[in-house]
């Protein structure tokens, strides 16, 4: 996945974006500066604003 994606956790109201993209995952920021590590196949593509990065 690309840094800067906007993405949104299923099932979650959390919207961020990609900061780090490894083969075991991804690394990710929310508009409140908290980072998450998750598997790309728990992400979808966010449709809302990008968030401040």
């Amino acid at each position: 996945m690309t840094i800067g994606t906007p993405v949104k956790i299923k099932d979650y109201n959390v919207h961020a974006v990609v900061t780090k993209s490894t083969s075991d995952g991804v690394t990710i920021r929310d508009a409140n500066g908290r980072e998450y590590f998750c598997f790309e196949s728990e992400l979808v593509i966010s449709t809302k604003e990008l968030v401040k990065q």
